[in-house]
């Protein structure tokens, strides 16, 4: 069942209306609402406006939030909930910061009309957002509805463009990322962004109801900072991908909770998890994640000491180990480097007052040259581990020996945190060990298994890039340079493994 893009942005063109913003308690926020209202109520649906009036140091703001029960086959209370903002930051017409999230939820509502859900769906159109998550605070307070809800997808905006992430879910991430695989046709997420996003100090209306016990998750697009918040936040500036992937995202979720959601609401247990290029996700329990780095990393060793043991000779052999920390000491070498050029990155950005909101070629293009730089730096290393006689087994050993001590580090700290760095390892791992078996009887080369190494890096590490650009900048330089450096490093191992093919076909 697919989200109507097309009529999204008719409805947000008449939703955003002649622009002004829409500031909770102004004329132009009321008109916004009467608008809104007014589409719901042309799907034959009833809107309840409750208003309020909340005191505050600054001044009394008066808030008026809609709900619209869209019913179910079966009647029954509203186990799932849309929530989205009609309100506006001052000076920014809205139209992704929250048109985008109000317009998807109104698509998802027409669509729930034409095919019923099993129960009734609550849509929950919030005031006073950008005042402090007012309006959410007063539907949690007064709302007679909110006893009834289990989940909540929350639609949100950061910018104009860019994929939709579920960037947040609430506790039980096992039994959510299993509805996200299962349902969602193009999902981008990991189980890293909750936790990057739970560190940080912002919040969205989905902060209210996990306060509350309501589960669920939250959406966004971030790309395009330069509209977020200002007079350019408009409909022509606004993404169709980013407003049709939104719509299409959370249909897909509202969904799956109907269909699935226990009367309880979801079930406990916790997962680490990550979608692959947005064709599926990833995923496994969160107890297995330390086991699985504390089983790949003595496998790649070990796999590494076999194949380093059989390439060396004579007396090499009784210290197979000190090539593999020499190559290691390079890698490092290279993370720090590109830590360190990272950190002046962003240190020039900031005093040249450069952000992703005034700037974003000029910081894409820094970051393009950051990873350009941790490459030609891994490059460089395995030269330079080749003139002293690095065997081609060690060198994959020290290039994924950090790796693997992040993983076991995260694993045990932040098991969320770990999926990044734990699969690339598990691959790699793997991979040597296909690699030295095969070598028992064909001659140990490591090839393969460092170019599936690097492969994995990319695939996992690199699709990310655009949301931590999106969400950080350079504003913390040193971490651009940490993950430059870290795919950068992958490159020493697949050098040592294409010279050791080299020579082997030279023999």
């Amino acid at each position: 069942m697919r989200f109507d893009g097309g009529q999204a942005l008719v409805d947000l063109r008449a939703f955003v209306g002649d622009g002004a913003p829409r500031v909770a308690g102004t004329p132009a926020a009321l008109a916004g609402r009467d608008r809104l209202a007014a589409l719901f109520e042309g799907l034959g649906l009833a809107v309840e406006r409750r208003a309020t009036r909340i005191e505050r140091r600054a001044g009394a703001v008066d808030l008026e939030n809609l709900t619209v029960r869209v019913p179910g086959r079966a009647g029954g209370p509203a186990r799932v909930g849309v929530v989205a903002h009609s309100d506006s930051a001052p000076n920014a017409p809205g139209a992704s910061d929250d048109g985008a999230g109000c317009v998807a939820a109104l698509g998802i509502a027409r669509s729930l009309v034409a095919h019923p859900p099993a129960r009734d769906v609550l849509v929950i159109i919030t005031d006073g957002e950008e005042r402090g998550l007012l309006g959410a605070q007063a539907f949690m307070a007064q709302d007679p509805a909110a006893k009834e809800l289990r989940a909540v997808v929350n639609l949100d905006a950061r910018g104009a463009s860019g994929p939709a992430f579920i960037f947040e879910t609430g506790p039980e991430t096992a039994w959510l990322a299993e509805q996200v695989a299962a349902r969602v046709t193009a999902p981008r997420t990991s189980s890293l962004m909750g936790v990057v996003y739970g560190a940080m100090p912002n919040g969205t209306d989905f902060t209210v109801f996990l306060k509350a016990g309501i589960s669920g998750f939250n959406i966004a697009f971030l790309g395009d900072m330069a509209a977020y918040h200002t007079p350019l936040d408009t409909v022509d500036r606004q993404s169709a991908q980013s407003r049709q992937h939104m719509g299409q995202t959370a249909l897909e979720l509202v969904r799956a909770l109907d269909e699935r959601m226990p009367d309880a609401g979801p079930p406990p247990g916790r997962a680490v998890y990550g979608d692959v290029l947005g064709l599926g996700v990833l995923r496994w329990p969160e107890h297995w994640t330390l086991p699985m780095a504390l089983c790949a990393a003595p496998l790649l060793g070990a796999c590494c000491a076999v194949g380093a043991w059989r390439a060396l000779a004579g007396d090499e052999r009784r210290a197979p180990g000190r090539k593999a920390a020499l190559a290691m000491m390079a890698a490092v070498a290279v993370i720090a480097l590109s830590a360190l050029l990272g950190w002046g990155f962003g240190a020039a950005a900031r005093a040249a007052g450069l952000s992703m909101a005034t700037a974003p070629a000029r910081l894409w293009a820094l970051d393009a040259a950051l990873f350009a730089a941790a490459v030609v730096a891994a490059a460089g290393a395995g030269l330079w581990l080749a003139r002293r006689g690095v065997d081609a087994w060690s060198a994959l050993c020290g290039a994924w020996a950090p790796w693997a001590a992040i993983a076991v580090g995260a694993a045990f700290a932040v098991p969320g945190a770990a999926f990044p760095f734990l699969v690339p390892l598990v691959v790699v791992s793997l991979a040597s060990l296909g690699a030295a078996l095969a070598g028992a009887s064909r001659g140990s080369q490591p090839g393969p298994a460092a170019f599936c190494g690097l492969a994995a890096a990319a695939v996992v590490f690199l699709p990310m890039e655009p949301a931590f650009m999106d969400a950080l900048g350079f504003g913390v330089g040193w971490v651009n340079g940490l993950r430059a450096g870290l795919v950068g490093v992958t490159v020493v191992g697949v050098m040592g493994g294409s010279r050791a093919m080299h020579a082997s076909s030279g023999r």
